[in-house]
């Protein structure tokens, strides 16, 4: 049953417009295959896996039609008579010849169609090695080298003009393929069509020991018929890397950050860094840091760390280079490829100056200081005769105008934030804030 599929496969490959032909060829070993139907020509090319019992039909009663044959030194406009039989409402000819054309010249038919005959027993390659051959680009490309021999599979148009038949071989091997949804390398295999005899196949560096079988052409695996050729097996030294860089830290509503895809944010942020490469190919894993001068661009190296999995935290502002290096256990191969940029926020702290406790219900209703890359903390509320009122040391967080339970009265307070900043300096910030309304009178308390 899978034969028989595979035979309709490829029949309507080669010969989708094969009902129009208004010839029939049959014989040799198999079924006649129908390999070029050139409208613009009028032209069929049929392929026979040997010619005994080859028989050419054409549908007609009269017996007094003539055919023709032409071949690659006369074209169809002096082509030679030839005798036919008569089968009923059939005309043939049998005596069939491979590198000829054939024709039925009507009264009638202005216009003739032709047929052009190949025998493809005597054009089947000949398979003698096959060979990976390593150069300067190894890395990237690998150039593998065909010995094999096909003659070419000519045929003519009508008015005398060559044309060379196609062949299509496969080349195939396995390498590993990157996969971004799984986020790992899954085994491939790799079928590469080539069309036409190609001795140097150049194909992307293989990511897995292989080896390379070379396959062909179709019109051999169409009559059954179809050769190979093997490599020997080949040690790959190309490395393809790949990372992912991801973070938990949940910036809070009053930390100002830049949005999107742009790795960093406000410090200190911690990022675990992920190698992926095309092992066993890919052996060592080299992880590097560098900060970036903001006056010259020069980079200074931060981390330099050899592993698959670096962590580090970000306390420092400023723009970061990230470069992962990947190589092979002999170095022969180094994907240094994947780089990319961490940008750490300048430090900022702003107080606000005024904020409404207990009046409206989630609006202004709470002092949170605004902050970015704010390594320590530490906020204080004083009252005008500098009593302290309240602290809180997780910047996050806020003072909601209570004191033992109370609200404030409506006036003038202090408050003062110690904190450290980015660049790793002890620094305060101090501003007057307006409490501007309590809820009642009822809930304050005298401060």
């Amino acid at each position: 049953m899978k034969r028989s599929l595979l035979f309709l496969i490829l029949l309507s490959l080669f010969s989708p417009l094969a009902a129009q032909s208004p010839y029939t060829v049959s014989g040799g070993s198999g079924i006649p295959l129908m390999a070029i139907n050139n409208t613009q020509n009028r032209l069929q090319v049929y392929l026979l896996n040997g010619l005994s019992g080859a028989r050419i039909s054409f549908p007609s009663s009269d017996p007094n039609i003539q055919w023709y044959r032409y071949d690659k030194n006369h074209n169809a406009n002096n082509a030679t008579p030839i005798p036919s039989a008569q089968d009923g409402n059939s005309s043939y000819i049998t005596d069939i010849q491979d590198g000829y054309g054939y024709f039925v010249g009507l009264p009638t038919e202005a216009l003739p169609n032709y047929v052009w005959i190949i025998d493809y027993s005597k054009y089947v390659p000949r398979f003698y090695s096959l060979t990976a051959s390593e150069d300067e680009d190894k890395c990237t490309s690998l150039k593998i080298l065909a010995d094999v021999e096909a003659d070419p599979l000519l045929y003519y148009l009508p008015v005398g003009a060559q044309v060379e038949l196609t062949r299509t071989y496969h080349l195939q091997y396995s390498t590993q393929e990157w996969t971004d949804d799984a986020q790992q390398f899954l085994p491939m295999d790799t079928t590469m069509d080539l069309h036409g005899l190609i001795s140097e196949i150049m194909i992307p560096a293989p990511l897995a020991d292989t080896y390379f079988t070379l396959i062909g052409d179709d019109f051999a695996a169409y009559f059954g018929v179809q050769q190979s050729v093997r490599s020997s097996d080949y040690t790959a030294v190309a490395v393809e890397a790949h990372y992912t860089a991801e973070t938990d830290k949940e910036h809070a509503d009053n930390e100002v950050h830049h949005p999107g895809d742009v790795l960093g944010g406000s410090a200190p942020i911690e990022y675990t860094f992920t190698a992926y490469a095309n092992e066993p190919v890919a052996a060592h894993y080299i992880w590097k840091i560098f900060q970036q001068d903001s006056i010259t661009n020069a980079l200074t190296a931060k981390v330099w760390y050899p592993d698959k999995i670096l962590q580090f935290n970000f306390e420092q502002n400023g723009t970061y280079q990230v470069q992962l290096e990947v190589s092979d256990s002999q170095s022969a191969c180094v994907d240094t490829t994947q780089s990319f940029t961490v940008i750490i926020d300048n430090t900022v702290v702003r107080i606000p100056n005024a904020f409404s406790p207990g009046s409206s219900i989630g609006i202004n209703d709470e002092l949170r200081v605004s902050f970015t890359s704010v390594l320590t903390f530490k906020a204080s509320v004083y009252n005008r005769w500098g009593n302290l009122l309240f602290q809180w040391s997780d910047p996050s967080k806020g003072w909601d105008g209570r004191v033992n339970g109370k609200f404030v009265p409506t006036g003038v307070y202090f408050v003062i934030v110690e904190y450290k900043d980015s660049n790793g300096k002890n620094r305060t910030a101090s501003r007057a804030v307006n409490v501007l309304r309590a809820v009642n009178d009822n809930n304050i308390t005298n401060q």
